[in-house]
């Protein structure tokens, strides 16, 4: 079984061509579904780090600091 995590905003008739060489002339079932962003956060390293530090210092009790993503680019 294989899983494609894809933005919406890159979907095209690219898209389709793609899945059709990956499957010739095969029947296959395509399932759409919203993305867990947990995978995606954890794969950067610093959101991963960042989110880290942020349960490490809720844990502790300390206070949060709210940061934008902009920050973090």
């Amino acid at each position: 079984m294989n899983s494609i995590t894809i933005n919406t905003d890159l979907l095209g008739i690219d898209f389709i061509e793609q899945i059709k060489k990956m499957f010739p002339h095969k029947t296959v079932e395509i399932i759409v579904q919203p993305s867990d962003e947990t995978e995606n956060i954890l794969s950067n390293e610093q959101f991963a780090t960042e989110l880290k530090n942020r349960i490490s210092d809720l844990s502790k009790n300390k206070e949060a600091i709210k940061i934008s993503i902009d920050d973090l680019l």
